[in-house]
């Protein structure tokens, strides 16, 4: 397989680590955007040194950085290689929408019955500003996923479960950078804005039971649509 050479990304300039507590956490956000949004490809090769370089860090905080995307499941560590970004299969996307299925379920329904007016209030504007996304761009889809993120981290919030949150947004991570292929969500955008709005009442209903089955219908089906995008592609992602 050829990969992307990783250094065809523009460097960043260090000033922007100002905003981040430790150079660890600036360099871990950077890749983590760069792989999220598929700048950086699975199975791409990470050179301790070449992401220093990019990132005008030393290899330590590189070192920390990567580790801390490992347990993420964002990179993994290959002998002799050293860490690439971590491929994933349509069976492997089969197994994380099954467990998210679950966590969704059980989130929702306590986010219905612990939500407040400011919860309310926080996803009904991202709910409005997804919908009025543009459709037919590049900028309008990747625009469409950070705002999908948005919407239910809302729920999972007004859940208060943050244990279950944080592994909520692990699985996620590990699937987003396929689910952002254009072909994807523009082929699903008017569904998903349905399921959307639908959650939403629910949520600002609080009806918990609604709430909890929409959920994971809504998940099911966006792994149904992702696992037929990849396996339509070939032998899948990567």
């Amino acid at each position: 397989m050829t990969h992307a050479p990783y250094l065809q990304l523009p460097p960043q300039p260090i000033a922007d680590a100002a905003g981040f507590p430790s150079l660890p956490d600036y360099v871990a956000s950077r890749l983590r955007d760069a792989i999220l949004s598929g700048d950086i490809p699975a199975e791409a090769l990470l050179r301790q040194e070449d992401v220093g370089q990019r990132f005008g860090v030393s290899r330590p905080p590189v070192r920390e950085a990567l580790k801390r995307l490992e347990a993420e499941g964002l990179v993994v560590s290959r002998p002799r290689r050293g860490y690439v970004v971590a491929p994933l299969d349509p069976t492997d996307v089969e197994e994380i929408f099954e467990i998210r299925m679950l966590l969704e379920e059980r989130a929702a329904y306590i986010a219905a019955q612990r939500r407040t007016d400011a919860d309310i209030e926080a996803a009904a504007a991202v709910l409005i500003a997804m919908e009025d996304l543009p459709a037919g761009t590049a900028e309008g889809a990747v625009a469409f996923v950070q705002h999908n993120r948005r919407f239910h981290d809302c729920i999972h919030r007004a859940s208060g479960r943050r244990q279950m949150a944080e592994v909520m947004v692990s699985l996620r991570n590990k699937v987003e950078r396929y689910i952002r292929v254009g072909s994807m969500i523009a082929n699903s955008r008017a569904q998903v804005n349905q399921e959307h709005r639908a959650i939403f009442e629910a949520f600002r209903d609080g009806d918990a039971e609604r709430l909890a089955m929409l959920c994971r219908l809504h998940v099911h089906d966006a792994g149904a649509r992702l696992v037929r995008g990849l396996r339509q592609k070939g032998a899948g992602p990567g």
